[in-house]
């Protein structure tokens, strides 16, 4: 249909009226010009075939610039993980402290292009060989719809700045309510700003519960705490301080032989604060640790606060909160038939996939939890949300008094009781156009695949004599691994190192060669230059310093006699067999080059030992070859 052409000078405000209204005649003037330009770098608010088709191309060519910085698939690139130059350095930030703001305009196309120029190393999270840690990439439905958020700022402070945008926070809260099993008419959810977000939302609303609402008014006049497993995210820290109940205030719960909070130790913690006359304001069980992987038992957490109550005759407190920003995904196979097993997962990978459902499922008796659609819902950085089992109690509790300037116009507007006073609407588009595009199969497709890699990692891990896994019986999407000299039996090596304190030194030298193996392969990785020839573009993998304690001192405070590692978290849906031999032919070479400069290193006899190697990942340490030679 063609549009009208309208008359610029001459406005009809309604096709009822029979008048048209002039524009004002106004003076001339440079702002004036300036405006000009700089409507031009604004959508149109109008259907202006001409501006309309500027602004998508203006899209698309920003899009196609940073597809211009990706590799080609096959080639001598194609292992090259990240954006951009194959040779960057690692980034110096310190200019960027004295950046001056420009004095006039700058053509958009210029800005693009800058911008554009800021992703050069950027990691590719959707690289097959790109297993750093549980950042996924996010899948095209829901960068559109955090995009489409982008262009029109639907503000979910109320429904008046929101609309039907709205709707898709309460969908996405219904849909999780539903794969939780919680009441839909009952339990509400909101978006935030991360996992973090959601456990400071979990540790307000406790307290309110705890304290009475009073106690917003008031603030903390009381010593309370809150329980935590010793596994539990460092978040604990961060809640309890920015909450003003301070760090001081948490107590870790020491957990068991699989790192699950010890429900006897609870209970006994439990009643210590009672008797002590410390209110114990939420009890928070981790539902996936990052590297363990570890499932609090929810079900006996939440039988023991029960008993609790019930001696105590308590109510209100203590609440219990899941940190399932890791694995609320697991809740989407919820229906799916283990015994038919339809999508045809594995034996080995079906049990894995079962068990952990098992363990996840008992979640809906907790009374709130926090979910990362940007961990495991493939949707873009950040994208949180934090669920409520009582909407109306958490509404009431922590509503406010609405400012004299609103005047809500809709029925949903949690902008009254929400901790941010702007929410944008692109963190609930992401995640309703990711719950609508996977459905339950899709997040059962995406966990299954990461389980069936691991396991190919694994098995490889166990034909290689000079590598052993260390999480073998953890269910989690990681896998932890250390790397010995070729001729070190690397089991044998681990299985001292982890319970007989007659190898403690030489635990922490392998520790060490540990972080020089996890530097060598990063070095590799952003300097390739320093790579040998075929051996450029290694994955890149990631490292913990702190798995765990050896087994024989489980309280062990020292940092070097942890267990150390290299890790594998394959989150990206291109990550399969083949890059899980890759990843271990470049352990072996860079274990190789390091045995190397350790050789050299120990040919300046007579001076110090000096290790020149960059350190990314910790410092090199210099280890002497007597040392590694000598590891039975």
């Amino acid at each position: 249909m063609a549009k009208n052409t309208p008359d610029e000078n001459r406005i009809k405000p309604c096709p009822a009226c029979d008048a048209d209204i002039p524009k004002p005649q106004l003076p001339s003037a440079i702002w004036r010009d300036r405006l000009a330009k700089l409507q031009q770098g604004f959508p149109s608010p109008w259907e202006e075939n001409e501006r309309d088709q500027h602004f998508e191309n203006t899209f698309k060519d920003a899009v196609a610039l940073l597809d211009d910085m990706k590799h080609p698939r096959y080639g001598d690139l194609a292992l090259l993980s990240y954006l951009g130059d194959e040779d960057p350095h690692v980034p110096n930030y310190d200019s960027s402290y004295h950046t001056k703001m420009t004095e006039e305009l700058t053509h958009p196309a210029g800005v693009i292009h800058e911008l554009v120029n800021f992703f050069d190393g950027m990691p590719i999270w959707n690289h097959p060989q790109t297993m750093a840690n549980v950042i996924p990439p996010a899948n095209t439905a829901s960068i559109i719809g955090a995009t489409l958020g982008g262009i029109f700022s639907p503000n979910i402070i109320e429904g008046d700045y929101s609309w039907h945008v709205a709707k898709t926070e309460i969908e996405s809260a219904a849909m999780v309510a539903d794969m939780i099993g919680w009441d839909q008419n009952k339990a509400g959810g909101l978006f935030t700003f991360g996992g973090t977000g959601c456990y400071l939302y979990g540790t307000k609303y406790a307290l309110t519960r705890c304290l009475g609402k009073e106690s917003r008014y008031t603030g903390i006049r009381e010593d309370v705490k809150v329980l935590v497993s010793a596994q539990g995210h460092y978040a604990k820290q961060n809640c309890t301080d920015w909450s003003g109940l301070g760090m001081n205030h948490f107590i870790n719960i020491q957990t068991d032989n699989n790192n699950c909070m010890d429900v006897e130790e609870l209970k006994k913690v439990m009643e210590e604060c009672y008797q002590q006359g410390h209110k114990i304001a939420m009890i928070v069980c981790t539902m996936g640790t990052t590297d363990a992987f570890a499932i609090d038992p929810i079900r006996q957490i939440r039988e023991a606060i029960d008993e609790f109550q019930a001696k105590h005759r308590i109510t209100g407190w203590p609440m219990l909160y899941a940190d399932a920003v890791i694995g609320w995904a697991w809740l989407a196979f919820s229906g799916y038939n283990f015994k038919t097993n339809f999508l045809q997962f594995s034996p080995a990978a079906l049990e894995i996939l079962q068990t952990n459902y098992e363990q996840i499922k008992d979640m809906h008796f907790a009374d709130a939890f926090g979910c990362d659609f940007h961990k495991t819902g493939w949707a873009p950085y950040n994208c949180s949300l934090f669920m409520v089992k009582n909407r109306v109690e958490f509404q009431q509790l922590m509503e406010r008094p609405v400012p004299s300037y609103l005047h809500p116009n809709t029925d949903y507007n949690p902008g009254h009781y929400t901790l941010e006073t702007s929410r944008t609407g692109s963190y609930s588009l992401a995640a309703w156009a990711t719950l609508r595009f996977f459905g339950r199969e899709g997040f059962r497709v995406m966990l299954g695949r990461i389980i069936e890699v691991q396991m190919y990692l694994r098995q490889r891990l166990t034909e290689e004599r000079s590598l052993v896994c260390v999480n073998p019986d953890d269910y989690g999407f990681v896998t932890l691994f250390r790397v010995y000299p070729e001729s070190v039996d690397a089991e044998k090596a681990y299985q001292k190192e982890l319970n007989d304190p007659a190898y403690r030194e030489q635990l922490k030298i392998f520790n060490q060669f540990q972080t020089r193996v996890a530097n060598k392969l990063f070095d590799m990785l952003r300097n390739p230059s320093s790579a040998p020839t075929g051996w450029k573009n290694p994955p890149y993998t990631s490292y913990t310093a702190g798995f765990r304690a050896p087994l024989y001192a489980p309280d062990e405070s020292d940092s070097r006699y942890f267990i150390y590692a290299l890790k594998s978290y394959p989150m990206s849906p291109n990550s399969d067999e083949h890059s899980m031999v890759l990843l271990i032919a470049y352990v072996l070479k860079a274990r190789e080059l390091v045995m190397q400069d350790i050789l050299e290193e120990c040919k300046c006899k007579g001076r110090e030992l000096v290790c020149d190697s960059l350190a990314y990942w910790g410092s090199n340490e210099a280890i002497h070859d007597k040392d590694i030679m000598k590891a039975e």
